[in-house]
């Protein structure tokens, strides 16, 4: 493998660990999800993968935060940069890297509390732009999820603003994910054509749901602390490399997303439901006090008729 030069460098290709290393590079996988919310890895087992294929991750589960906390609290032999991915009312994804623990239990704190004002006892999803409007305050990265995914449903911003489905968002995203380990080729391809012709910062990550396609895809950068890691991305002096999996892969991990959704989506239904009985209720009491007091009022019209 030729040594890489300082800059936007995109490959599709197997990443190559220990000749990153020897370059001077550390490699992060930025996109994996653990058993905090729709993996199946449990984050002792992360953090001991990861240090022996020398690599820093960024967990990014879906709308939590959890996983990422435990694992800054266990890890100082690994780099683990502060993480979350957002899901978004109108489908895409959104991934948050924060320069501080700090920073992103606060924006976490309000973004929890804004998905209760938005719909109280649901916890929906927030619009796209309100999600981006909540990070601005802080010292973050804010990165489109593999941009043009999926086929057959809308993960993605590019994809959506292209189909007129959201307002042009771009200008408060500060980069896109260009290789995600959960695309395939095509629309990975695309998202490396965009963000090649509009210069704008990139990341890559495994999208990774089991622990044995963590670090397939890494961003790699000449850090060694998350400060100069993410400063790095800013001023695209990055490398990403890596590749989708197999379509047998694929497979494996849908069946664990399918699976670990049914707990997940057990808990929604039964908001759901709690929250409209609760509100039936109460609409059936109220019509209960309207019909007992128009029925009261009809017998007292009647005793002063008699």
């Amino acid at each position: 493998m030729n040594n890489y030069v300082q800059g936007d460098v995109i490959r599709c290709c197997t990443p190559d660990i220990s000749h990153l290393i020897s370059e001077g590079y550390y490699p992060v996988d930025m996109h994996l999800h653990t058993n905090h919310s729709d993996g199946i890895t449990k984050i002792s087992d992360l953090l001991t993968y990861a240090k022996k294929r020398n690599i820093g991750v960024a967990i990014t589960d879906h709308n939590e935060i959890s996983g990422s906390l435990d694992a800054q609290s266990r890890s100082s032999d690994v780099l683990v940069i502060p993480g979350i991915e957002l899901e978004t009312e109108e489908g895409p994804h959104l991934l948050f890297y924060f320069y501080s623990s700090g920073d992103m239990e606060d924006f976490f704190k309000i973004f929890s509390q804004k998905r209760v004002e938005y719909s109280p006892g649901l916890l929906q999803n927030l619009p796209v732009m309100e999600c981006l409007h909540l990070a601005e305050p802080f010292d973050c990265l804010r990165i489109a999820a593999h941009p043009y995914g999926y086929y057959g449903i809308n993960r993605g911003v590019l994809k959506c603003v292209e189909k007129k489905m959201i307002p042009s968002v771009l200008s408060h995203i500060d980069g896109i994910e260009v290789i995600c380990g959960g695309m395939i080729r095509s629309l990975n391809q695309k998202a490396i054509t965009y963000a090649q012709n509009h210069v704008i910062p990139f990341t890559g990550g495994s999208d990774a749901h089991i622990l044995s396609d963590v670090g397939n895809v890494v961003t790699a950068v000449q850090a060694d602390s998350t400060d100069e890691f993410l400063d790095g991305i800013r001023k695209r002096k990055n490398i990403v490399i890596g590749k989708p999996g197999s379509y047998l892969a694929k497979g494996a991990t849908a069946c664990v997303i399918a699976w670990s959704f049914v707990p997940y989506s057990a808990t929604r239904l039964l908001a759901h439901y709690s929250v409209h009985k609760r509100r039936m209720s109460h609409r059936i009491s109220s019509c209960r006090g309207i019909f007992c007091e128009n029925l009261s009022s009809e017998k007292e019209e009647k005793s002063e008729e008699r």
